[in-house]
């Protein structure tokens, strides 16, 4: 408890020492007696998993390293040594990078436990948070979002001596009327200067209250006590104690302008007791994270209420908040775990209550029975504070903002505008925008809105409702803008998407964070030429927290507030307003070529001739695989492949393309050594066909957040490929080099492979994705192979394969650094179902050799068939 009342706190050291010789050793029990509770005594077991009571310490840590061990999302870290050489960990709940799914610094949450040792409920609850995040770690809603998007630190227990101690006697302690119980199960302070032997006299009041041990206001209040056997001892210095350090270097674990929150987690008295600082935009948003905590606790059936009782900016009395507060002006608060107390600065906080253990039908005897939740209680508190903890934590992850506004027309089913906020090197944001077809007053569309938080809720029946103790406004309000008028839109058949399909009404990253409304722009929007629509978007998240009006500029955490929240007007705020910043140009006709379909094809970027795409439709009508043939950073030769569907008739999208290591060139080649990795997603959209070739962007997403978009131009025509799978043409069956387009590979070499695809001009282009001699990736490239056709093979030559170099990834590519060598010769020997491919490099490092092959894919709507 971080304050107390006036029966419990003694300041003169003297009267403590002298009283100390008149304690006793007495026991809590259940009967009613000086320490009787009214319910059983709760005795820790040692357990890893949670049940209807205590853990000891040694269950709990089992449990903390078992999640560790088992989630990557959980890694723990010891951050010091307590006075008896133990080890002090923090938990780090995250992914492994320090960016959002965005690519914006990720801000960060702490919450420590255990501090003072007697407050069994508070490792008990953090133990339960971390389990929370462990369980739902892949739930594509709240808990990854945070996990993804922020990093938050837990110190499950931060006094591990003292509560070794307390559970080492979990009945027993050191009494005497007028100091109360000491030492055993009632021990609050560290082990400076203790042995663990609760039977020694001469020490058991020694210790240091780490909650009195801490910057700025250490030694300055009448709470705190220079003398060593006050219960609120602050220390020989400031920060002298070893678990204050071990706090301190949990903190340090990120960046000091990423922290955002802290919490320190005590018992008892059913409040918050919340830091004041001079920053009155500091102190607003602390009022409104507690209130959201509060309110969504308060909505339990118990309707347990956690008043705030804020302090005076100014003054403290050492505590951990009081040092986050003000060090890093970031809401701070000692939450206090029920049961309620009597009172609190003369005032009854819960007059509905009785106090103390009498919340639980026990005797309250003597005031300290709060510290000895029922063991039946513990799995309530537990479970629902760490929800409510997610509430707090989601808000300080950030206010929402539009990401993506993406305009799907309802006839054709193709992707017609696609307006998205990309991070830049420099931290801010730049807006891309590109039409695929015409925009047509009348025409019937479907608007897409796409958000960086899971924005809703849902109640079991699955259906959109406020979050537990909020009650805000379920869909956005959307407005179309032109010429300073209002256009009518027509809106109708509002969702929230749930849902992770494989069409274009998918969910972004999580549950909740797409929305979709149907419209139709009023015609008279049109009474001249082309007009333009701004769109004029509100909505909040799920605690009421307005959207960025202005995305450019990326929203932060620094000085005691958020920074870069705009209003409606576009002025900094901790309220934000309307986004105004994205419009359309819409006609009042159209010219009826709609948005393509690609084709299986080879494509690439004209601007960037040396690296590009090759694209094969298969199975279905919208399955494909995609293979990338392009640089790292270095300018050494990377692959990636992935297959997946369209989105939509015009699109695709590649999620987690993988690519693969272990490889070697040649015989020594083994399919064990093959590793495959995730490595971020890909989407082309294409726009309408012209002169049979097809035109599209790309944009590559890091998984890190950022993105790197190009063109792609339809670079091949593949002969047989039906480009209009609407109009069904006869098939042809027969041994051709036609019908043997697609992928193959050699089964004993899992993990390279071929793209062979024969052009409209009867030559053959090829590539081979396979590993150099030292392991790493290369790919080769054949074309203008010759064909001769039998009628039970087909035999390709290539008298030139080459290689290249000095391309680089992304945005610093430059076409003329590209050097192409011929490496060698190639021959395939292919039928229906099987084939040889050999080679002959030109260095004899790679020699000569031959693999034997099978096809993986074939192109769906390709006419000519081998059988």
């Amino acid at each position: 408890m971080k304050k107390f009342n006036d029966l419990i706190l003694l300041s003169a050291s003297v009267l403590l020492t002298s009283l100390a010789s008149a304690q006793s050793i007495i026991p809590w029990t259940e009967q009613n007696s000086t320490l009787g509770l009214g319910y059983p005594v709760p005795i820790p077991v040692n357990t890893p998993e949670p049940f209807d009571g205590f853990r000891t310490y040694a269950g709990l840590f089992a449990k903390h390293q078992s999640m560790a061990m088992n989630n990557d999302y959980i890694t723990g870290q010891i951050v010091g040594q307590t006075h008896y050489d133990r080890d002090i960990w923090a938990y780090i709940l995250s992914d492994d990078n320090n960016t959002t799914k965005f690519g914006v610094k990720e801000g960060a949450m702490m919450v420590n436990g255990g501090i003072h040792a007697r407050e069994w409920q508070t490792p008990e609850t953090l133990t339960q948070i971390i389990t929370d995040f462990h369980g739902n770690s892949q739930d594509h809603s709240f808990y990854q979002y945070l996990l993804e998007n922020t990093t938050i630190i837990t110190i499950p227990s931060n006094n591990i001596d003292g509560f070794l101690q307390t559970q080492r006697y979990p009945t027993e302690n050191w009494y005497s009327n007028n100091l109360g119980p000491r030492d055993g199960r009632m021990r609050r302070k560290n082990l400076l200067n203790t042995d663990e032997d609760l039977f020694t006299q001469n020490d058991f009041l020694n210790g240091v209250d780490l909650n009195r041990n801490n910057e700025p206001f250490w030694a300055t209040s009448g709470s705190s006590s220079g003398d060593p056997t006050s219960i609120v001892y602050h220390g020989p210095f400031s920060q002298s104690e070893p678990e204050t350090s071990a706090r301190i270097n949990a903190a340090n674990l990120v960046d000091a302008d990423q922290l955002r929150i802290y919490t320190d987690v005590h018992s008892f008295s059913q409040v918050h007791f919340s830091e004041l600082t001079f920053n009155q935009n500091r102190n607003a948003l602390q009022t409104r994270v507690l209130s959201d905590f509060t309110k969504h606790h308060k909505a339990y059936t118990l309707a347990k209420n956690y008043v705030d009782l804020p302090s005076q900016a100014g003054f403290g009395i050492g505590s951990t908040d009081e040092y986050f507060a003000v060090t890093y002006e970031i809401p701070s608060w000692t939450l206090e775990i029920e049961p309620s107390n009597f009172t609190i600065n003369g005032v009854d906080r819960h007059p509905t209550l009785p106090g103390f253990g009498a919340d639980y039908g026990g005797f309250a005897n003597n005031g300290h029975d709060g510290f000895i939740l029922p063991e039946s209680e513990i799995k309530r508190v537990r479970e629902q504070l760490a929800k409510s903890f997610m509430v707090a934590w989601y808000g300080q992850a950030g206010p929402p903002s539009i990401t993506q506004l993406r305009i799907i027309d309802h006839l054709s089913q193709a992707i017609v505008f696609d307006a998205e906020w990309d991070i830049t090197a420099s931290g801010e944001r730049e807006l891309y925008s590109q039409y695929y077809d015409e925009l047509i007053a009348g025409n019937d569309y479907s608007l897409l809105l796409r958000f960086d938080k899971p924005m809703r809720d849902r109640n079991s029946a699955g259906e959109i409702a406020p979050l537990q103790g909020q009650s805000t406004a379920l869909n956005p309000v959307i407005q179309g803008i032109s010429n300073d008028n209002d256009i009518n839109l027509n809106l109708s058949n509002h969702r929230w998407i749930n849902q992770n399909n494989n069409g274009w009404e998918s969910y972004g990253y999580y549950k909740d964070d797409t929305y979709v409304v149907d419209f139709n722009i009023d015609p008279a929007i049109n009474a001249a030429d082309d007009a333009e629509l701004t769109w004029r978007i509100i909505t909040t998240d799920m605690i009421g927290q307005s959207i960025d009006a202005n995305p450019a500029t990326v929203v932060t955490w620094a000085d005691g507030q958020w920074q870069n929240y705009e209003d409606s007007n576009g002025n900094p705020s901790i309220n934000g307003g309307f986004d105004s910043t994205i419009s359309i140009q819409v006609s009042n006709q159209g010219d009826f070529n709609y948005a393509s379909v690609p084709d299986t094809a080879l494509y690439y970027d004209a601007t960037r001739s040396g690296e590009g795409f090759t694209l094969e439709f298969i199975d279905g009508v919208n399955d494909f695989l995609i293979q990338w043939f392009t640089y790292d950073g270095f300018g050494n030769q990377q692959w990636y492949v992935d297959t997946d569907q369209k989105i939509a008739e015009n699109a695709l999208l590649a999620k987690d393309i993988l690519t693969a290591e272990g490889g070697v060139f040649g015989p020594d080649f083994n399919n064990d050594d093959i590793e495959i990795f995730e490595s971020g997603d890909i989407e082309m959209i294409f726009g309408e066909q012209f002169n049979n070739s097809r035109t599209g962007q790309m944009k590559y997403t890091f998984p890190d957040g950022r993105k790197f978009r190009t063109q792609v131009d339809q670079l091949t025509a593949a002969n047989g490929i039906n480009s209009n799978p609407s109009v069904i043409l006869p098939v042809e069956t027969g041994l051709t080099a036609a019908a043997i387009i697609g992928s193959w590979y050699d089964p004993s070499r899992n993990g390279e492979g071929f793209h062979i695809e024969q052009i409209t001009d009867g030559s053959v282009v090829f590539l081979w994705y396979s590993y150099d001699l030292d392991g790493s990736k290369k790919w080769f490239i054949g074309s203008g192979g010759v064909v001769t056709e039998t009628t039970d093979n087909v035999n390709i030559t290539f008298a030139e394969v080459y290689i290249t170099e000095g391309g680089v990834f992304g945005p610093d590519f430059n076409t003329n650094d590209v050097i192409s060598t011929v490496w060698g010769s190639a021959e395939f020997n292919l039928q229906c179902t099987t084939g040889t491919f050999s080679y002959n490099g030109l260095d004899a490092a790679y020699g000569q050799g031959t693999y034997q092959l099978e096809p993986i894919t074939r192109p769906i709507n390709n006419i000519y068939r081998c059988e």
